[in-house]
């Protein structure tokens, strides 16, 4: 067995100071109503003191949520957290000091530093064409300030979230946050740039516009109170977790220290300020649910719900193929529907567990299997680990805390709604797994090699093709029963990018320190 599947992986790693480390890097909170702000930073001093106030224990009425565990595993009335662009980090230190934590903190503010609307940031992860950064913010709704957005955009600062159990709850604390921010020289300290609700569709909750359910294979965290067989049967969760085990340093920053395998981890530099603190990209997709809906009914004799699976590599319900390929299956439960791999089955996993290196029931396009290959160890960018399990089974993962925006879509409706998926996607280095998995992954074909697929799985059919100057871009090929291959063309762009910010996610002390205007 691998010595990742435990519920502790390294137990050399230090313990994780989950009362310094925010709340969303290592939990999901599944609230339901969520509304995400964009600020712009007008006066400094006063976006210190606002940062203060929402400190733990400053005695504010709104707070942010530490990853501290709840008390008696009762979900707090709301939740509440916080991120800062590079633009505004250097307005909340200085130009020097921001300078000294970025040469300490070697490779972690590579993409961080130019944004994400940076030219050469923006291409790597295929924001171009429809979906380049001139295109963001305004055209989805929700940008509330008079002036054009600036496509560098340094005039976005901090972002938050709240998180709330109900529509009449999240106007609440969203008018109590609003009423914190100070007033300099007569003026609001900082200034609302964007705001985006994201509610449960009438599909259900954790469902995407597409019709998908979402959010099953989150990455397992080691060191986490919630993560164990103890904690897991407490909680009702009957079924055993297989997962290959991901260190808690490729999400919260971590101090260098010697693992279990005498290897010095994690594999990169972090000045004090950014220790218990995370990194995030910040996605606002737009989601062309008519465009999807037509390529996927457009095959004569094959249904639909086929090709939408074969596209996505799970059942509209989240059945995965490898364990039924012929239909969603209402038995799975719990973690029935992320104990599986593509070669050699887990050990609890569900169905014929048939291994699938051809990708006859998950085609190598599909977006699960792009996103997270698994034990697949013949994808673009792979090292095996020292027991022979593929790397990027833990250090290529990201961590999705995302939703759904915008009203459902009906048959007929007029052309200008605006819907998608909106959220954060947390890692420590967002060059390694962010990037990586957008450029290597999903917006490129040669994903894996052998890969005899007429278009060499081109891209990944949920995004569509953001190049439409490239012809094999324009299909989707899988296999059928019979081991030939289905051609279905006319792919086109169904996910486009409206707007993004790349965000670093502070430790409690560091806000602190950032509240006082001081770097150690």
């Amino acid at each position: 067995m691998s010595a990742y599947l435990n519920d502790v992986a390294d137990k050399e790693a230090p313990p994780l100071q989950l009362d310094d480390i925010q709340g969303l890097i290592l939990r999901g909170y599944n609230f339901e109503y969520i509304r995400y702000l964009v600020f712009t930073i007008d006066n400094i001093d006063g976006a210190r003191e606002f940062i203060g106030k929402l400190l733990p224990d400053s005695g504010s009425p709104l707070n942010i949520t530490s990853a501290k565990p709840w008390p008696k595993g009762q979900k707090p009335p709301y939740c509440l957290n916080i991120g800062v662009t590079s633009f505004g980090l250097k307005l909340l230190t200085s130009d020097a000091d921001y300078e000294k934590v970025r040469n300490r903190s070697f490779p972690l503010f590579s993409l961080y530093n130019g944004g994400a609307a940076n030219v050469n940031n923006a291409l790597g992860v295929g924001d171009i064409c429809d979906s380049a950064p001139e295109n963001w913010w305004k055209r989805s709704g929700g940008w509330t300030l008079p002036a054009d957005p600036k496509t560098d955009g340094s005039d976005l600062h901090i972002q938050i979230t709240i998180y709330t159990k109900s529509d009449e709850e999240r106007n609440g604390y969203y008018h109590t946050l609003m009423g914190m921010i100070p007033l300099k020289d007569n003026a609001p300290a900082l200034v609302l740039a964007f705001s985006k609700d994201s509610n449960p569709l009438l599909t259900g909750l954790n469902y995407i516009h597409f019709g998908y359910k979402d959010s099953f294979s989150q990455p397992r965290l080691s060191k986490v109170p919630w993560n164990t067989e103890k904690q897991r049967l407490l909680m009702g969760v009957s079924t055993v977790d297989d997962r290959p085990i991901v260190p808690p340093y490729e999400f919260v920053i971590q101090k260098k220290y010697t693992n279990d395998k005498n290897a010095l981890v994690p594999a990169y530099l972090a000045h004090p300020l950014i220790l218990n603190g995370s990194f995030a990209a910040f996605r606002l997709l737009y989601q062309d649910v008519k465009a999807f809906n037509t390529f996927i009914n457009k095959t004569p004799g094959v249904k639909p719900e086929l090709v939408a699976a074969k596209m996505c590599g799970r059942w509209f319900d989240g059945t995965p193929l490898v364990v039924s390929p012929e239909g969603p299956d209402s038995k799975l439960k719990n973690f029935d529907y992320t104990n599986f791999n593509y070669i050699a089955a887990t050990a609890n996993q569900q169905g014929d567990k048939k291994d699938d290196t051809l990708g006859q029931l998950c085609p190598y396009a599909a977006h699960i299997r792009r996103t997270n290959p698994r034990d697949d160890n013949m994808v673009t960018g792979n090292q095996d680990n020292p027991d022979g399990t593929p790397s990027y089974a833990s250090n290529r993962r990201i961590m999705r805390r995302a939703g759904a925006y915008g009203i459902d879509y009906e048959e007929g409706e007029s052309p200008d709604i605006q819907r998608g998926l909106v959220g954060l996607f947390i890692c420590s280095n967002l060059a390694s797994q962010f990037q990586f998995i957008m450029q290597t992954w999903i917006i490129h074909n040669s994903f894996r090699q052998p890969d005899a697929s007429p278009n060499s799985s081109g891209f990944d059919p949920l995004f569509g093709p953001k190049d439409k100057t490239i012809k094999a871009y324009k299909e989707f090929d899988y296999l059928d029963a019979n081991s030939q291959y289905k051609k279905v063309e006319g792919l086109e762009l169904f996910i486009r990018t409206d707007g993004s910010l790349y965000l670093f996610l502070p430790g409690i002390a560091a806000l602190k320190k950032l509240s006082q205007g001081k770097i150690d």
